[in-house]
């Protein structure tokens, strides 16, 4: 996915239509975009040790308290502020084209460190294994995922989490196509990641956490 100005200026509009002119651009992509191929089966000794939580603040509430954290597509900052919250992070860093929509409270905070850029131009400046974890909620579209999870998977320390937002497949009107889930099955099948986390959510838009191996 290319991460060029056209790229991030239509991202960037994207973030600011209201919500009704946004759904009737998923309705036309629709129309015109072929559902994605199905998923690949995920192994099941990589789905051994997942526990599955009621919702994504629970998933929130496993997780260590501090460290580094990078969230990619922050929006209104409203999970922004749950981890701020919940986790307490020592560096937040929030990744999006446009934060201008963002609560002035979550840009303001301490330990926020913003990037006004596309995720994979951030993640793609560093080959730095240095965040414990990071939160994939940017652009859903199967190839923006699958970029975000090649700039993002050597950016993990080792032991760490990449976790998913949306996890789901979706080709539907109000929604479009969701790639997230094609994505992430793919790259669990093919580079062998467990599964730490599978938390709940309302219209089976779930939360999906995998652990980077400590080899």
């Amino acid at each position: 996915m290319t991460a060029g100005p056209a790229y991030r200026a239509q991202l960037a509009l994207r973030r600011l239509l209201p919500e009704r002119v946004k759904m009737v651009g998923r309705l036309a992509r629709l129309a015109f975009q072929p559902p994605p191929p199905p998923a690949p089966a995920i192994p099941q000794p990589q789905l051994e040790g997942c526990v599955l939580l009621t919702d994504r603040g629970e998933l929130l509430r496993r997780l260590p308290k501090g460290g580094r954290v990078c969230e990619l597509g922050t929006y209104r900052g409203d999970f922004a502020r749950l981890i701020l919250d919940i986790v307490q992070p020592d560096e937040l860093h929030l990744v999006d084209v446009s934060f201008a929509l963002c609560a002035p409270d979550v840009l303001g905070h301490p330990v926020v460190r913003r990037h006004e850029t596309t995720t994979t131009g951030y993640l793609g400046a560093s080959a730095a294994a240095d965040f414990d974890w990071i939160y994939v909620d940017a652009d859903h579209g199967y190839a923006a995922v699958v970029a975000d999870i090649a700039a993002a998977k050597g950016r993990v320390k080792p032991g760490g989490l990449l976790v998913f937002n949306d996890f789901a497949r979706i080709v539907r009107p109000g929604f479009g196509v969701f790639g997230v889930h094609q994505a992430v099955c793919e790259f669990l099948a093919a580079e062998g990641w467990p599964v730490a986390y599978l938390s709940l959510g309302g219209e089976a838009l779930y939360d999906i956490a995998l652990r980077r191996p400590a080899g």
